[in-house]
């Protein structure tokens, strides 16, 4: 007879067991690809990889994270344009039938990209083998005449179907690319309201076309060509790439970007898979297109980002190098410092109060010589580490070339204007107008619709006069209707000042040491989402 103490052996090993089967299972679901098991037993025909980078912002020098604002949900290592390069060439060692593509947003953000208009960042990019790339809204911030240059430098195609100049298509709008024997049809969109978004203002004949009316012409003469498949670079943001797509048919991919967002899985709206591969050089998309009877039937996405230095590509790496060097000799001087990290993080300044633009407030409110100063958290793309205070960290979060204004407005425009900024609340990845202050304070209730958010404003303990003549600072890109303002276009100019990052800069300066904290100038109330 079998004693308990061996029973009870028994029933260990057998639970014992099963816990090891259920690991087993648990880490061959998440370990391995069945997609290439598929592939390898012939189930289908053809795999093609497709490599996405987006939203870049003329970061070509590799960056520990230092509490900046990389991706939204997380904060990552900028990679730089070198280190992406190695990563490239070994994703293509393994799989040869393979395309690069960007969408957007690559020449525009950096101390480094702003020496001579981008001229590293295209030495650079031409290296990498892109095969095509859709121009982003920020493309356009050093003028719509350098665009066209930088397109005449490139070694590939900017792609856009819905860009034109005086009635004629700016750039093409589509390729087809034959890659492992399939015909990959690619076309590109974006932003319509680029023209809002642009720092720089280009001739008034560019138009930016309906996006859903330029995709479905595309997609049909991709049809006619009889292509394999289709895949959209946009530039429009993942919400309206969804929209569009469910009113675009035959669209097999689409590779977003404007919003920044890190999509760790792929979406798939109807017969569509979405993806997004985060910004500022922090990761690699991998879209692995499977094939049967020449349509695509499944995808895997897989994202890539490195630490390994040594995989940086030597060529691409002496240009990062040659381009960070002039950029930290222009500002390696000291201006001051500061007791704390101040707060640049994109989903923060889009959304809520923070110390630097509190700091960055206070600095065009004195400089001036204004009641009130506002400015949209969109202009903020960094935060300053804490310490020493260069020049250069200075310039990194401010690198759009946004100047100075003052100008005399009612009190009536300040209210319009900040519920104005208040409509995408609390999205901070596009809600790039949201208003940051400097001399009042205001409430808004978190619960309410679009329109109807902003509480009270204050001056000094009292309700701002809505009768009253104020002079606001705030920046040339507002005044001239940027982020859709209309509040300011009418507004009497009254002075003409430096650069944001100059006003910061001498402010600082003139303070030796400054304090990284808030003072409750932004107040929500009934806060819903968190």
């Amino acid at each position: 007879m079998e004693s308990a103490a061996t029973r009870k052996s028994y029933r260990n090993v057998i639970v014992l067991g099963v816990l090891l089967l259920a690991l087993i299972v648990y880490l061959t679901i998440r370990l391995v690809n069945f997609n290439e098991v598929k592939l390898a037993a012939g189930f289908y025909d053809k795999k093609i990889t497709i490599m996405s980078t987006a939203d870049i912002h003329g970061h070509l020098v590799y960056e520990e994270a230092n509490g900046g604002y990389y991706t939204l949900d997380e904060i990552n290592t900028q990679m730089g344009l070198p280190l992406m390069k190695g990563i490239v060439e070994d994703i293509r060692a393994d799989n040869p039938d393979s395309l690069l593509l960007d969408s957007g947003d690559m020449f525009h953000g950096t101390n480094e990209a702003n020496v001579n208009e981008a001229e590293g960042i295209v030495k650079a990019i031409n290296l990498m083998g892109y095969d095509a790339m859709a121009p982003g809204n920020h493309d356009f911030d050093y003028g719509f005449d350098r665009l066209l240059e930088i397109k005449s430098e490139l070694k590939f195609p900017m792609l856009s179907a819905n860009v034109s100049y005086k009635g004629e298509a700016v750039f093409q709008p589509y390729l087809i690319k034959e890659v492992g024997g399939l015909k990959i049809g690619l076309f590109g969109l974006t932003v319509p309201d680029s023209l809002s978004n642009m720092n720089v203002f280009g001739p008034s004949d560019v138009r930016f076309g309906d996006p859903v009316a330029a995709a479905r012409s595309t997609v049909a003469a991709l049809q006619a060509e009889q292509v394999n498949a289709i895949i959209l670079v946009s530039h429009l943001g993942d919400d309206r790439d969804k929209e569009l797509v469910e009113q675009v048919g035959g669209i097999d991919l689409v590779l977003s970007g404007h919003h920044h967002w890190l999509y760790k899985k792929a979406d798939r709206v109807g017969d569509t898979y979405v993806v997004e591969a985060g910004s500022y050089s922090t990761h690699i998309g991998q879209a692995d297109l499977y094939f049967r009877d020449g349509k695509v039937v499944d995808l895997s996405w897989t994202l890539h980002q490195s630490q390994d230095r040594s995989k940086e590509d030597p060529e691409m790496a002496a240009i990062a190098d040659e381009y960070y060097a002039i950029a930290f000799e222009k500002g390696k001087r000291v201006v001051g410092s500061t007791d704390a990290v101040l707060d640049g993080v994109r989903s923060h300044v889009r959304s809520q109060e923070t110390n630097l633009a509190n700091l960055l407030t206070d600095a065009m409110r004195e400089a001036g010589d204004a009641d009130i100063a506002l400015l949209n958290g969109g202009s903020i793309r960094e935060s300053i580490p804490k310490g020493e205070i260069r020049l250069y960290d200075v310039s990194k979060p401010l690198p759009f070339v946004n100047s100075l204004m003052t100008v005399e407005v009612r009190g009536d425009k300040i209210y319009e204007a900040i519920e104005r900024g208040l409509r995408g609340w609390p999205n901070g990845s596009s809600n790039g107008g949201f208003l940051q202050v400097s001399g009042i304070s205001y409430t808004f209730d978190g619960s309410k619709p679009a329109g109807k958010r902003l509480v009270s404003v204050a001056k000094d303990g009292k309700p701002l006069d809505k009768d009253k003549l104020y002079k606001l600072a705030t920046n040339d890109y507002l005044v001239y209707g940027g982020d859709n303002y209309e509040e300011f276009k009418d507004a009497k100019q009254l002075y003409k000042g430096d650069l944001l990052s100059t006003v910061l800069a001498d402010y600082i300066e003139s303070k030796g040491e400054v304090e990284g904290k808030t003072d409750g100038r932004i107040t929500v109330i009934n806060e819903r989402y968190k």
